[in-house]
């Protein structure tokens, strides 16, 4: 029997083998079934004999099993690694879905809302009856729809001298569409329609789009962009936004209208009797509350009854007519004008200061003293006697400014009429 380190070393060949091959290595188990494999043939040259034949046997086969065992785990990992690898592939995919799922719920859910906000805008605006009650709807829905905090509304207004007045604006200053006059400046030097949509890349990222009812222009809408906002899209839904609200713009304007023919005397175009007492009652408390002051001019035309009698009552209702307009034209949107009676005015100027109401007084005495009324071949030239009052200075009530302010005229009139006197002067003058 052979013994010594040949036949050692040839019987621990599949050991070896498994240990260098195993798991995946099959090229390595092959190399050494190959050494294996001649190991035992030198060593059954050197030393035929059972033992040697038994070992190199043991040998041959242990490396051939090793082989057929490290190439089975090879194929079963490279099984497993492309399970996993699907797994994984599948894993990215899935993930991939998901986020898109969320994406398109996002964004039925923003669409749920600009919807909703829709509703609420056009059922809100339904039920509107005053600017004042349009104005939190309004806000509302520029807010949920359209999503920019930067904007302002204008609605047209005859009655400004611009054409349009402000209804709401929010984090304006500086900007173009702070007010009409710039934003109608501003759209003047590019070329651009009023009456039509555009988007604006100077001096800021901006939309405009007019509220349109049948052809008409009856409403504004300007809007800052957001930061990396998509103009385009902005300004489609702008446009939307504004075609939704031009039918109440319109309806509103058509209320206002009736309540203020309802309001207005027919003839001189000023605001009625009743109208007046009301807003007098409601500046008086406004004062007292906030600690503020406001005047009132009462003025008469002189020699009325005279010029009915000598020229009739269709040039006396001329002359009203006109000393209304000369009236309306001479104040502030903020100062209200009414007919008091027969041939008598007042004006309410809310904050106004004694020195301000008085330059104004004296500017309006003078137009109406320059107005010439053509009667065939006669020129007429009518005047009037202006009474001032300040409350609280002059008064404590309505009433009160009412009766100083008429105390102040009559004054104007016992000194030689065709000037104004303030009811201050009268109880100071010595």
């Amino acid at each position: 029997m052979t013994t010594g380190w040949p036949t050692a070393l040839v019987s621990l060949g599949p050991a070896v083998s498994t240990f260098v091959g195993h798991p995946r290595s099959s090229a390595r188990s092959a190399v050494f079934l190959a050494v294996a494999a001649a190991g035992a043939a030198a060593l059954y040259v050197t030393d035929p004999g059972i033992t040697s034949l038994v070992v190199g046997g043991w040998s041959v086969l242990g490396g051939a099993f090793s082989l057929a065992l490290t190439m089975r785990t090879a194929r079963d990992f490279a099984g497993q690694t492309n399970d996993l690898g699907s797994v994984r592939a599948r894993r990215q995919q899935l993930a991939k879905e998901l986020g898109e799922l969320k994406r398109v719920g996002a964004q039925t859910e923003r669409e749920h809302k600009e919807t909703l906000a829709l509703y609420g805008l056009i059922k809100g605006l339904a039920n509107a009856m005053k600017w004042a009650d349009v104005k939190p709807t309004l806000e509302s829905a520029v807010d949920q729809y359209l999503g920019v905090a930067d904007y302002a509304l204008y609605i047209a207004d005859p009655k400004n001298r611009e054409g349009f007045r402000l209804l709401t604006a929010r984090r304006l200053d500086g900007s173009p569409g702070a007010s009409w006059a710039t934003l109608e400046r501003c759209l003047q030097e590019r070329g651009l329609a009023a009456g039509e949509a555009h988007r604006l890349d100077a001096p800021e990222k901006a939309v405009t789009a007019p509220v349109l009812e049948n052809g008409e222009l009856v409403g504004y809408f300007y809007a800052r962009a957001p930061h990396k906002a998509d103009l385009d899209a902005l300004l489609s839904k702008a446009q939307s936004f504004a075609s939704e609200i031009s039918f109440a713009f319109r309806r509103l304007r058509l209320f206002q209208e009736v309540e203020n023919l309802s309001q207005i005397d027919g003839l001189t175009g000023v605001y009625r009797r009743g109208d007046f007492d009301t807003r007098l009652e409601r500046e008086a408390v406004r004062a007292k509350t906030f600690k503020t002051t406001f005047g009132l001019m009462l003025l008469d035309i002189d020699h009325f009854k005279g010029l009915n009698d000598r020229y009739g009552h269709p040039f006396g209702d001329q002359v009203l007519k006109r000393v209304g307009e000369i009236l309306n034209t001479s104040v502030y949107d903020t100062d209200f004008v009414a007919r008091y009676g027969g041939e008598e005015f007042v004006v309410l100027l809310p904050r106004a200061q004694p020195e301000g109401a008085a330059r104004k007084a004296e500017m309006i005495r003078m137009a109406i003293e320059a107005e010439k009324f053509q009667l065939g071949f006669e020129t007429v030239r009518v005047t009037v006697s202006i009474g001032i009052a300040h409350f609280p200075r002059d008064a404590g009530t309505p009433e009160e400014l009412v009766a100083e302010a008429d105390a102040a005229m009559y004054e104007a009139k016992s000194r030689g009429r065709n000037q104004v006197v303030d009811s201050w002067a009268i109880r100071h003058s010595s």
